[in-house]
């Protein structure tokens, strides 16, 4: 019975310890994959602007966000009326949608989401901020890409990954002036 019991927690250890090491390999490939999210994406920002404006045409969008999902390329785009926020994520390779959502704005949400507004007027192109970004932190790869207006201004804010250190790089969305990098 004891070599019974003893077997059977060898082979747990043996599973925890594998399941543990596939985990850590998996950070690493995801790195590699998140690299490629510019060659990934076939959906500009301005076809996944009409995509998200054909589901709720009255709405202000507010921020423009590109991410791997799934080691998928997916945009999320939020954005909100006088009383309502809405959220849509769109497969950034095929146009599909693959969530959409709806919720009553309070108060607070109301005054923000009418100062937030983006400026989608003439935007730089993602592969473009990416070339930016990886100049202004120079070398690495933009693994993430998001769209947001601050004081009057929309700009890109593109995360680039060199190795084990990060690199924010904030650039005027129309200019593409480098405004800010802030390196992790």
């Amino acid at each position: 019975m004891k070599k019974y019991f003893l077997g059977i927690v060898l082979l747990l250890m043996t599973g925890v310890i594998v399941g543990c090491s596939n985990g850590s390999n998996s950070s690493d490939n995801n790195s590699a994959t998140n690299s490629e999210l510019v060659e990934k994406t076939k959906v500009s920002v301005n076809e996944a602007i009409k995509v998200y404006q054909k589901n709720f045409p009255k709405a202000d969008i507010v921020s423009i966000e590109l991410e791997k999902h799934l080691g998928k390329p997916v945009y999320t785009i939020e954005g909100a009326d006088k009383t309502t926020e809405y959220q849509l994520n769109i497969n950034a390779i095929n146009k599909k949608i693959k969530q959409k959502s709806e919720e009553p704005l309070d108060e607070e949400d109301r005054s923000e989401a009418k100062t937030e507004k983006l400026n989608l007027k003439k935007i730089i192109s993602l592969k473009k901020a990416a070339q930016i970004a990886q100049k202004a932190a120079k070398g690495g790869k933009a693994t993430e890409f998001k769209l947001e207006q601050d004081l009057g201004v929309t700009f890109w804010e593109v995360k680039v990954v060199n190795g084990n250190s990060e690199t924010e790089v904030q650039i005027h969305a129309q200019k593409g002036k480098v405004l800010k990098t802030e390196k992790d």
